[in-house]
């Protein structure tokens, strides 16, 4: 079993209630479109029935579905069996719905019941199990429960556990000891999807160059990121390039290979999705001041993949311990600073823009996506508004049709000239509004700039 301890500082969205007043029943996501009604859950279904679950050396890897109750508040399962299903349910839909790639969790059931009926697949889906340790009126951690499944034969290698705490002492958490577990008494598919991400070694995302500071928008699955798995593929989720790896502290992580889900496959109706490679979204391997071949710049001013320095300050790390980009702003000529690479285009069609740009002084910036037709002569420019920078790392974009013609696009970040300043770029997507999901088919921009 891994030896790694990942533990999750999730901040719940309602306040856990009193021990008469325990009701386990989280907050769903509603952003950035509501989840379906529990009529219309989508069933996932099981992807491994076995007769006896603690014996599961021999399936394929696979989350097992656990209710956790204790003599303290008895056993509700016949109550909340359904209750529970359509919420791993709900977890399922949001993995395939963040992006435009299928993939699902893989889940294990137990023979015995007729799945056919919702009834008969939640109690094949959850397991009841008492939990013996701990005390009612003080909190029960994660490894308590854990040492309660693993006597229980809950241990399995191939095996992560997804935990519904019936009991309001409990903690939502990720845990990897001798079992690898989610588990968490606020029971909604965000928080409990955030926690299960976890296991797979994706901690919280790092923030800026203040040790340990912990971004408050948590990439990985989380209230601030609209409950999407990395929206922007840029730190622990990117099945569109399995070989990208997002390193965090020493981790080096993509959830998209985790064995627990299904292997993704291209394409299908999603929230997001990115024509950009993970060097290209991230300044990935290029050192500290090195020149990256992946952007180009021309007019007034030069880059560097930001220099180290202080950790109070801006650094070569951000976010989520790769690289960003610093360009040096002059005053005499206009400084266009673009990707090598012109992604392939549509004429027709619309594809939207981000970037995330912070400058620790003042300065205006513009995205712009220039389109090029198939004998790479550019038709047109078109340009976003001329954006003030500040110290957060806000995001920005532009967003546009491609022109009759168009083959390619260039994205560039252009500063206007008269300025002399430095900003630094980083965070870089370019999604082709193609799934339906919002007004003009594109992700939104963050809710919230990255503030600290």
């Amino acid at each position: 079993m891994a030896s790694a301890v990942v533990a999750a500082g999730l901040v719940v969205l309602t306040a856990g209630p009193a021990h008469a007043d325990f009701a386990t029943t989280g907050t769903e996501p509603a952003y950035p479109y509501a989840q379906p009604v529990d009529a219309n859950v989508p069933k996932r279904g099981c992807a491994t029935t076995l007769s006896d679950p603690t014996n599961a050396s021999a399936s394929i890897p696979a989350v097992q579905v656990i209710y956790a109750w204790h003599e303290g508040y008895g056993n509700r399962y016949n109550d909340v069996v359904e209750q529970i299903a359509k919420i791993v349910d709900r977890m399922d839909w949001s993995v395939d719905e963040s992006t435009d790639y299928d993939q699902h969790i893989n889940f294990s059931c137990r023979t015995g019941y007729n799945t056919s009926t919702y009834s008969g697949y939640a109690q094949a889906l959850v397991i009841p199990e008492k939990i013996e340790g701990g005390t009612i009126g003080s909190e029960i951690a994660a490894d308590v429960v854990a040492d309660d499944l693993a006597a229980a034969g809950y241990d399995n290698a191939n095996r992560r556990y997804v935990v519904f705490e019936d009991f309001s002492e409990g903690t939502a958490q990720g845990h990897c000891g001798q079992v690898c577990l989610a588990t968490a008494d606020e029971w909604d598919s965000g928080t409990i999807l955030h926690e299960l991400v976890h296991l797979s070694d994706a901690d919280h995302a790092k923030a800026t160059e203040v040790p340990e500071t912990v971004d408050v928008s948590d990439v990985m699955s989380s209230q601030w990121d609209n409950w999407n798995l990395d929206q922007e593929f840029n730190s622990y989720y990117d099945p569109s390039e399995l070989t990208a790896r997002f390193p965090n502290y020493g981790l080096a992580v993509n959830v998209a290979t985790t064995p627990w889900f299904t292997s993704p496959v291209c394409c299908d109706v999603g929230y997001s999705n990115d024509l950009l490679t993970a060097e290209e979204r991230g300044i990935e391997s290029v050192a500290p001041s090195g020149y990256p071949a992946s952007f180009t710049l021309s007019g007034g001013g030069w880059m560097q993949v930001t220099p180290p320095g202080s950790d109070a300050q801006v650094s070569a790390r951000y976010f989520d311990g790769r690289r960003s980009l610093t360009m040096n702003v002059q005053s005499w000529s206009e400084g266009v600073l673009s990707l090598s690479r012109k992604p392939a285009v549509t004429a027709g069609q619309r594809y939207k823009f981000f970037a995330r740009v912070t400058t620790a002084t003042s300065g205006n910036v513009k995205l712009r996506l220039s389109w090029y037709n198939s004998s790479n002569t550019l038709i047109s420019n078109s340009d976003s508004s001329t954006y003030a920078l500040n110290s957060d790392w806000q995001e920005y974009s532009v967003s546009a049709v491609a022109p009759s013609g168009a083959a390619t696009a260039r994205l560039s970040v252009v500063s206007p000239s008269g300025q002399t300043f430095a900003y630094v770029l980083d965070s870089l997507q370019l999604n082709h509004c193609n799934n339906g999901k919002t007004t003009d088919g594109c992700r939104l921009d963050g809710l919230l700039p990255y503030t600290y």
